[in-house]
């Protein structure tokens, strides 16, 4: 007889401990971080024809702030994405029932947004994007993950990151180009009520149209205000859905964008200054948010090289645009609002690292030379000295000993001293927040896994396991140990995902030296119960790291009638203490003693396998698959149904499970067995079937996760 254990159960362990994928790639923190701050600066290095310099060491750099404040890098790296995508990149098998906010493997090219922006985009142009987003994809390089984004009336995944083109395509090809035209300046539009108002009645007071005139500016501004903040707060959100990706991440923003700045107009109602403003700050701030997450914003101007629009028909002439002075004064006001809108866009570019591609029509070329140079960059880090934690902006400069080098990094951040703002935020309100936000945070990594269900049934109670990374978490002196300051919530969406009910649970408290060990081998855990409703859900398991104000949070679909199937390929043969007894068949045609099971198979869908075989004179491990794949697949299906690693034991998930069984028995047909005891200080092993090396290897692996020590 044999029983087999398919190897994707090893993810399933795997991605719940800290030596899942991700972790292993390098990281911008340290695990447990303190109370301090690093800033990375991800640096593009190329010569007069463009190229990717490489051989440049940590000597040929040299960092400054503000107003030349050297500083001392602490960590140098050069990154080339294909060298460490080939290091950090198995190929994890999907898991049913198991959620991750950083399920994807290390790319060969770094990680890309495109971002259609029909909330600052006119029709014509949203129909170009889609054209320009087309060319571009036909260009990208292999491997590179894409997501299609749209913001238009709120931010929307349209597509979330693939490598396959054809699915990205057709996402970009379903987008609708309908939707609201951005407004334009009421001097300029036929349609706004004073122009309509001169137009009927070319004698009306000058002061009736003047008061209207100042509130059509005043107007104007709002409106523009509102696509500003809603523009900015969309640049935050992907932040945070990127931000807990390692090594640098692009956003293609095609848009219109917006003015930067709206001028004083002293030809257009009685006040000049009515109506005018400046946006720069809330630029500068969404811009700060991609720069600590490591994203290099390219915005493209859906415009391309096109010709004034004051001379298109379809703008109609209006009774300030009738006399050639006016028309001149329209046609300068258009030029004068496509720069202002540039220079949103090349503040954006600049303050991250990216570039601006515009008044061109080749503009995925123009995207694609960008990204192809970012594909290798250095990464400089350091913790800022001589300066004021002020939450003002401050300057970043880096320059290079090496002539003939261009740079191209992100030009400063904000320097937010995130324990004085978090010290009177309510952690409830925070993570109402983070389930509010259109996308998952990765900020702080997090992994949930849903269990067997206890019962059977649409209303099955399932149980969520929940594994926090502790890389983004802080560690706060308390007395003479340490603690952390932690909140977490599921947050339960109604079937049409509007509204949700609130499930917070409070993880602050001390930090023991073992829980500490614990923590930074297999994460923070903690068990969640739910009942699941008769309808399809959404859940959102949400973390906040108080002192920091750091999130994370993942999206878990609710679905009970695929939880009793999960439920069913999760249970495996367990050994106990005596043999374990395999499926019977029908009463009638059942053996008087079915024989006992020789064999233990590990395989995996590519074909390697590996075995646990005791059906011969001794008990071997043999195959082409290494332990370190097949012994977590065999921890899992032994105890992890009902036991997890919590201050370095196993603990169980309730009281059900009673306490964990760390003796095996390996009977064969000729009689022997084989004793094996994982439940001291060391594996011992007894009985007349000698073990293997090989066996002996593996069980000394399994006895470390089964005492919580595995690497």
């Amino acid at each position: 007889m044999r029983s087999s254990i398919l190897l994707p159960l090893v993810a399933s362990f795997a991605l719940l401990a800290p030596s899942a994928s991700w972790a292993q790639a390098p990281s911008r923190q340290n695990a447990l971080k303190a109370n301090t701050r690093l800033i990375t600066v991800d640096v593009v290095a190329t010569d007069s024809h463009g190229d990717v310099v490489r051989g440049l060491s940590e000597k040929d750099f040299k960092v400054y702030e503000d107003r030349g404040v050297p500083q001392e890098i602490s960590r140098f790296e050069f990154v080339d994405s294909s060298i460490r995508a080939a290091a950090n990149n198995p190929r994890a098998p999907q898991i049913p029932g198991l959620f991750s906010n950083r399920n994807m493997r290390a790319p060969t090219f770094a990680p890309t947004v495109i971002l259609l922006d029909a909330l600052n985009t006119g029709t014509v142009h949203r129909m170009q994007i889609r054209h320009y987003m087309i060319l571009f994809l036909h260009k990208i390089p292999p491997d590179t993950p894409v997501a299609v984004f749209l913001l238009g009336d709120g931010l929307q995944v349209v597509q979330n990151f693939t490598t396959d083109p054809t699915i990205l395509r057709t996402a970009v090809e379903r987008i609708s180009a309908s939707g609201m035209d951005t407004e334009k300046y009421p001097e300029d539009d036929a349609n706004s009520a004073s122009n309509q108002l001169q137009e009927a009645d070319p004698q009306a007071p000058a002061s009736v149209v003047q008061s209207l005139q100042n509130f059509e500016k005043t107007q104007y501004l709002e409106m523009t205000q509102q696509r500003v903040s809603e523009t900015a707060d969309a640049m935050r959100e992907i932040a945070k859905y990127l931000s807990g990706y390692p090594g640098r991440k692009n956003v293609i923003w095609f848009s219109e964008a917006f003015p930067i700045w709206i001028e004083p107009d002293s030809d257009f109602g009685s006040d000049p200054f009515m109506g005018s403003g400046s946006f720069e700050d809330k630029v500068q701030a969404a811009a700060a948010s991609l720069m600590d997450a490591g994203v290099a914003v390219y915005p493209v101007d859906a415009r391309g090289l096109e010709t004034d629009q004051a001379y298109s028909a379809e703008n109609g002439i209006t009774a300030a645009t009738s006399s050639p002075a006016g028309f001149a004064g329209g046609l300068s006001r258009e030029n004068q609002l496509r720069l202002n809108s540039q220079a949103t866009m090349d503040e954006v570019a600049d303050e991250t690292g990216g570039r601006t591609c515009k008044n061109t029509n080749d503009l995925s070329g123009c995207v694609f030379q960008a990204l192809k140079e970012d594909s290798s960059y250095y990464e400089l880090s350091y913790y800022p000295t001589g300066i004021k934690w002020d939450n003002q902006f401050h300057k970043i400069s880096v320059k290079t000993t090496v002539h003939g080098v261009s740079l191209n990094y992100r030009r400063g951040f904000i320097a937010t001293d995130s324990a004085v703002l978090m010290k009177h935020e309510d952690p409830v309100k925070l993570l109402k927040d983070v389930c509010r936000d259109p996308l998952p945070s990765s900020a702080i990594g997090m992994s949930v896994a849903a269990l067997p269900p206890d019962a059977k049934g649409p209303s099955a109670n399932i149980r969520y396991l929940l594994t926090v990374s502790p890389n983004a978490l802080t560690l706060e002196p308390d007395g003479q140990s340490m603690r952390i300051d932690a909140h977490v919530a599921i947050c339960e969406f109604d079937p049409a995902g509007d509204n949700f009910a609130f499930y917070p649970k409070n993880l602050s408290g001390p930090v023991t030296d073992a829980s500490l060990q614990s923590w930074k081998k297999y994460g923070v855990r903690n068990i969640f119960d739910y009942q699941a409703k008769p309808e399809d859900r959404r859940l959102r398991f949400a973390v906040v790291d108080l002192p920091s104000g750091e999130t994370g949070s993942v999206d878990v679909p609710a679905h009970p009638t695929k939880f009793i199937q999960f439920a069913t390929t999760r249970l495996s043969p367990k050994p106990a203490s005596a043999p374990p007894v395999p499926p019977q068949p029908a009463p009638a045609a059942a053996p008087a003693n079915p024989p006992a099971p020789t064999h233990v198979n590990f395989r995996l869908p590519s074909g390697k396998g590996g075995s646990l075989d005791w059906s011969g004179d001794k008990l071997v491990y043999q195959g082409d698959l290494g332990i370190e794949m097949s012994v977590p697949a065999f921890f899992q299906s032994v105890y992890g149904a009902k036991f997890h690693c919590e201050a370095g034991q196993l603990k169980p998930n309730d009281s059900s499970s009673g306490t964990p069984n760390f003796v095996f028995n390996f009977h064969n047909s000729a009689g022997l067995v084989a004793v094996v005891d994982l439940g001291g200080a060391a594996p011992s092993y007894s009985g007349t079937l000698p073990v293997d090396p090989t066996a002996k290897a593996f069980f000394d692996r399994l006895w470390k996760s089964c005492h919580c020590t595995a690497p």
